[in-house]
């Protein structure tokens, strides 16, 4: 669409402009987060949603118990939930600072930071004239190391909570470097608070606490999905610990990642904070190879005398593509692992309604329940035009029928009717076996680490 003709059209439209915008600009920038992972349509892991964000929710206690409290540092820790942030700051090990910066009337300063083995922490305030949200929210949008590629999640949205100057915020990341320096700068720029964009730039200073590395070299393979996760160490923090590993990919698998459960020698599932965080990626004859990172908050010392790693690798998968005009049935499976999709008929009723019978991994459920694979179906078995079968749009309107619940049977009903250029030539099924994949990862053998041999 011409620009002319969009601002006509956008003028016709009787909607708030100030909440179009927002929208446009919050998904922007979360374009600009899942540009990095755009292979992997969405993992539903518990863990992944432990980002560098940190706290995403948002807790409304009323306003002025918020401000009385939030000022405190250990309150600060307790409000955006990080535990490590917590320890450390009861025994004094955090490390006050005051550097701002300001744009346009809105200062930020950073007040306090810490560097516990592979974690680093800073909160910061913020103050000035800033339109927050309707919920109380007030987002901003920063990036670290200049928010390049090769560093995990170099740019992010942080959310704030108000204060009695202001707001506070809070962010706790991996370190994104394979070695961990004694004392370092730890570049940081914000790009937009609330509404207004600018460049808040800052060199953080932070320090290592103490902490012990010990050499690990114990490693889990899967020959069919042709990955290898190789253990190389553990750090020992004064409040967290985090597992080095080196995963091994074929180049087809460029964006597959890893997932680590890890259980003590009671078997109780330990917690983990942050998972899959890619440190180092380069190509090494046919194969990618990742240097990563997972984070336990807590320090492990005299709470277990092992831990029980169970790595998993969510693989990467293209899209695949059923014409419409195909003989079925067409049998779909992902390059790398026994996941299914089976095609059984392709139906045009009256050039109003295309209606395609399909069932999913052979009913199979693989231990998700049935709505896991009813949402795959309703969004990732997607009639699209052909030469545009690449390119995420809109899905053509269509419902969703269950036809046996047990046997993972549905109908999908696509309304054709306002296609005007439909015909069974140039529009095809497209399979989005990468929601499968990544949400369905490939299990490698189970690795135990005594850490009775890591020394205090």
């Amino acid at each position: 669409m011409e620009k002319k003709s969009f601002q006509e059209a956008f003028e016709m439209i009787n909607v708030p402009k100030e909440d179009v915008i927002n929208a446009i600009r919050n998904g922007r920038d979360r374009a600009y987060l899942n540009e990095r992972k755009k292979s992997i349509k969405k993992i539903l892991w518990s863990t992944a949603a432990a980002t560098i964000l940190v706290s995403s929710s948002f807790i409304s206690p009323s306003l002025s118990k918020v401000m009385a409290e939030v000022p405190l540092l250990g309150n600060v820790y307790t409000t955006f939930n990080d535990t490590i942030g917590r320890s450390l700051e009861s025994k004094s090990l955090i490390t006050e600072l005051n550097k701002s910066a300001s744009f346009n009337g809105i200062d930020v300063s950073i007040t306090n930071a810490y560097y516990d083995g592979g974690v680093v922490g800073v909160t910061f305030n913020v103050k000035g004239n800033m339109k927050v949200e309707k919920n109380g929210k007030l987002v901003g949008f920063y990036q670290i190391f200049d928010g390049k590629d090769d560093k995990s999640d170099s740019k992010e949205l942080v959310y704030m909570e108000p204060s009695e100057n202001g707001y506070v915020g809070h962010i706790q990341l991996s370190y994104p470097q394979t070695q961990l320096p004694s004392n370092t700068t730890f570049p940081l720029e914000f790009n937009r608070i609330g509404e207004q964009e600018g460049s808040w730039k800052f060199d953080v200073p932070i320090k290592q606490l103490p902490y012990v590395i010990k050499k690990v070299d114990k490693e889990s393979i899967q020959d069919i999905a042709g990955v290898k996760v190789h253990f190389d160490s553990v750090i020992k923090g004064k409040a967290s610990t985090a597992i080095n590993y080196t995963a091994t990919f074929p180049v087809e698998g460029r964006n597959d990642q890893v997932r680590l459960e890890i259980y003590d020698d009671k078997g109780k599932k330990i917690n983990i904070s942050k998972d899959g965080i890619d440190l180092e990626t380069f190509k090494l004859n046919d194969k990618i190879v990742v240097k990563g990172r997972s984070i336990i908050p807590e320090s492990l010392d005299g709470k277990t005398s092992y831990i029980e790693v169970h790595p998993k690798v969510a693989l990467s998968e293209r899209s695949q593509f059923v014409g419409l005009n195909e003989p079925m049935p067409v049998n779909i499976k992902a390059s790398r692992q026994d996941l299914f999709v089976q095609i059984d008929k392709i139906s045009v009723n009256n050039n109003k309604n295309l209606r395609v019978d399909f069932q999913v991994n052979k009913g199979v459920k693989k231990d998700w329940n049935f709505e896991f694979f009813k949402d795959f179906a309703r969004t990732d078995v997607i009639l699209v035009k052909k030469t545009e079968k690449d390119i995420y749009k809109e899905p053509i309107n269509h419902s969703l029928e269950t036809v046996n619940k047990d046997g993972l049977r549905f109908r999908s009903t696509f309304d054709i009717s306002k296609l005007n250029d439909f015909s069974l030539n140039n529009y095809v099924i497209r399979v989005n076996m990468g929601s499968l994949s990544s949400n369905i990862p490939v299990e490698l053998d189970d690795v135990r680490i005594d850490l009775n041999e890591l020394p205090n």
